[in-house]
């Protein structure tokens, strides 16, 4: 994962489109996200993605256009549509400098390939930081941290810095399961490490975790 803290303007603006194409993947979906350890033990949590969550990712608060446009013009601009979105659009945050917006956007779009998971871990946040609080995160060199609502939770911080520096117990992720935002259960498999290995491992899940998912073939 590259991690940059120096990009020009076209290289920034071109990080923050791809990742804005990486993130369309995940809009209005949610995620069940499950992993294990040597120990066979099973670590699970929910997540789901918006549109306006995606600018703030990225250690950007714009002053010139607001959260849901600034992720819908990189999308149109994507599609070769619209003029896309400027340097001036891409205002660092009060907690941000530009070098921190490039380091974030430089391994923003890598760490939104749920897909990819299996070179990444989870796990559930207990390490004390000076950084934005958050109860899970995933990740590898780089952490996307996500703030637990009821029985979900959303992504609110993206730091380009290792998981290991967050979470004590970590969990290689397996599994990710994938449904949209009115469906009460979970009946697509988006990722496994390895094909077949949500059959092989489903009747040794928690019955909490089998709670969340109703894929009949494995019942």
């Amino acid at each position: 994962m590259g991690i940059k803290s120096r990009l020009s303007d076209k290289e920034l603006l071109s990080a923050i489109y791809n990742a804005a194409s990486a993130y369309s993947k995940l809009v209005d979906n949610s995620f069940l996200i499950i992993g294990k350890n040597k120990n066979s033990v099973f670590f699970w949590f929910q997540c789901y993605f918006e549109r306006k969550h995606f600018m703030h990712l990225l250690g950007i608060k714009s002053k010139t256009i607001g959260a849901v446009e600034f992720y819908d013009r990189c999308i149109l601009f994507s599609e070769g549509k619209g003029d896309g979105i400027m340097i001036s659009d891409c205002t660092p945050s009060r907690e941000h400098s530009r070098s921190t917006v490039n380091e974030k956007s430089s391994c923003c779009a890598e760490i939104l390939c749920i897909q990819d998971a299996k070179y990444m871990k989870v796990g559930l946040k207990d390490k004390i930081s000076q950084y934005v609080d958050f109860s899970y995160g995933y990740g590898n060199m780089a952490t996307l941290g996500f703030k637990a609502v009821g029985e979900t939770s959303f992504p609110v911080t993206l730091i380009p810095t290792s998981i290991d520096k967050f979470v004590s117990a970590k969990y290689k992720i397996i599994i990710v399961l994938r449904k949209n935002m009115q469906s009460k259960k979970y009946k697509n498999i988006y990722s496994e490490v390895k094909k077949g290995l949500f059959e092989e491992l489903y009747h040794d899940f928690p019955e909490e975790l089998k709670d969340f998912i109703m894929i009949d073939h494995v019942k």
